[in-house]
């Protein structure tokens, strides 16, 4: 079974990835960009910078300050063999998730689902709904949903056989969940459940599991010293004292204070926190639960409630939900909720594959209906809802509802501002862009954020970091409406270019002027 599932999950996905034109968002641009400095012998550098939290000096600046390496290592690792490409980057992703059929069905039997309900979550997981696109791009979603996968299955299995191999491959799965995610440190929440609710000898597993994590994570927090003098980079922490996301890109960062955040008021710092816990509990029920399937999950979750990776994975998912919600609700809103809680997929489609089973074998009787012939209707019908879900989802991202929402968006926009810009000079200058991944991977060129707030921060950072273009699209800061609704000469700015993006929206390019003047 989780050969053949592997098999079809690499032709499925395979297919699939074909058809995403590029990596089509600054996460996976990052991830995708930084992999081909690695593939190339560059090392951890990025020749561009998204945000300013770690305070950098110039360009370029030492990578993955903020998120973390393990899916450019992993995307590198082709790239480096096979040439620097966005399909070769995508090998390890077909791969990764290929391999959550498999997993989605052997946690279904570790559960004691059976054999046919093992199958109907292989298929679930064929069928990722909300996901898919995410999945095959060069993202952390695939490899953060194997790992977390991995781990919830290995927490049950360590109830019944706590092996030491086993309690220090748990804790070497929470550090390659750190290195994927900043926020897999919290894996740690369903091992700890484990080692207190499984008796036995819990101190001596919980060193093993703490090897296991130290082992791998050693090299990396080594990194981080000899570039930042901390085991992790002390500006990712200012992110604690947003006020709104787009702050994230302030300028400079050292504006971010736990003085300034509590100066707010406790009412305005409540209401953020329970906006994002409205907008992630519309993204569990939408994207973890595909709506319909939902009470499918729990039903199967109910009837299996008493196996350890079940209880581990509502641990999870609590812990998970309440992190992203009151202590990073900004993020956990904007994607970070999304990210983290593929990790619960492979054990949610067990449960939903559990769920169809045990929900046809309480309708049949109740409603004199076949017992088998229910539980055909009702997997056709999840299955049915599954792919419409995940063919919806693939149609946006390849451009079948238009370029303007597509993953091809952002490469066709710098394509041709690219294309304007060498009209106008031969060599490569610092541009200030939007999303300076997506615009170094299109050109070449160097790139810095525009930064949150006015004109004038920007005009800082063009100082700062020599910037000679400034890039401005439709999806700018607030702070610069009206550099955007009235383009015109500024003082330190020529007059624009103008080009349409996908969208049919204009774009701006102004240059910036010597200090003394035109």
């Amino acid at each position: 079974m989780v050969v053949p599932l592997f098999v079809v999950g690499i032709l499925v996905f395979g297919v699939a990835a074909a058809l995403i034109p590029a990596p089509g968002y600054m996460d996976a641009e990052y991830y995708f960009a930084t992999a081909g400095q690695l593939a190339r012998g560059n090392g951890f550098v990025e020749p561009f910078l998204w945000n300013f939290l770690s305070a950098p000096s110039g360009l370029p600046a030492p990578s993955h300050t903020y998120w973390q390496p393990l899916a450019s290592l992993l995307a590198a690792a082709p790239m480096a063999a096979l040439g620097v490409d966005f399909r070769f980057a995508q090998i390890v992703s077909v791969l990764l998730a290929a391999a959550i059929p498999s997993l989605s069905a052997r946690t279904a039997i570790s559960l004691g689902a059976g054999r046919r309900a093992a199958w109907i979550a292989g298929i679930f997981g064929l069928l990722p709904g909300f996901f898919t696109p995410y999945l095959l791009t060069t993202d952390t979603f695939a490899l953060f949903a194997v790992i977390g996968g991995l781990l919830l299955w290995q927490v049950g299995e360590a109830f019944r056989r706590p092996t030491a191999w086993r309690w220090a491959s748990i804790g070497a799965l929470v550090a390659l969940g750190n290195l994927a995610r900043a926020d897999g440190l919290l894996l740690w929440v369903p091992v700890l459940y484990a080692l207190l609710a499984g008796g036995g000898r819990r101190l001596r597993g919980f060193g093993l599991a703490l090897a296991g994590f130290g082992v791998l994570m050693a090299p990396w927090w080594l990194r981080n010293l000899g570039v930042t003098g901390a085991l992790v980079s002390p500006g990712a922490a200012r992110t604690l004292w947003l006020l709104e996301y787009d702050e994230l890109f302030s300028f400079p960062a050292t504006q971010l204070t736990f003085a300034r955040w509590w100066g707010a008021g406790a009412g305005m710092l409540l209401l953020h926190r329970l906006s994002a816990v409205s907008a992630n509990l519309q993204s569990l029920v939408a994207v973890n639960g595909y709506v319909l399937l939902l009470p499918l999950m729990a039903v199967g979750g109910w009837a299996h409630r008493r196996y350890p990776s079940v209880r581990a994975g509502l641990l999870y998912s609590a812990g998970l939900f309440l992190f992203m919600s009151l202590v990073f609700p900004f993020a956990g809103a904007r994607g970070g909720m999304f990210h983290s809680s593929a990790a619960l997929m492979p054990l949610l489609y067990a449960l939903a594959a559990a769920g169809v089973i045990s929900a046809a074998a309480w309708l049949a009787p109740r409603l004199r209906w076949d017992a088998d012939r229910t539980r055909v209707m009702l997997t056709s019908i999840s299955i049915s809802l599954a792919g419409a879900l995940t063919l919806w989802a693939m149609a946006g991202k390849i451009g079948l509802f238009g370029e303007g929402g597509s993953f091809g968006r952002n490469q066709a926009t710098y394509a041709a501002a690219a294309a304007v810009l060498r009209r106008e000079t031969d060599s490569p200058a610092v541009a200030a862009v939007g999303d300076p991944p997506g615009f170094f991977l299109a050109t070449g060129w160097p790139a810095v954020a525009i930064p949150h707030g006015t004109e004038q921060s920007l005009r800082q950072v063009a100082a700062v970091f020599d910037v000679a273009w400034v890039i401005v699209e439709a999806d700018h800061p607030a702070g610069l409406d009206d550099l955007y609704a009235s383009p015109s000469t500024r003082s330190w700015l020529a007059a624009p270019l103008t080009f349409l993006d996908p969208a049919g929206r204009p774009v701006y390019l102004y240059r910036v002027l010597p200090k003394d003047g035109p």
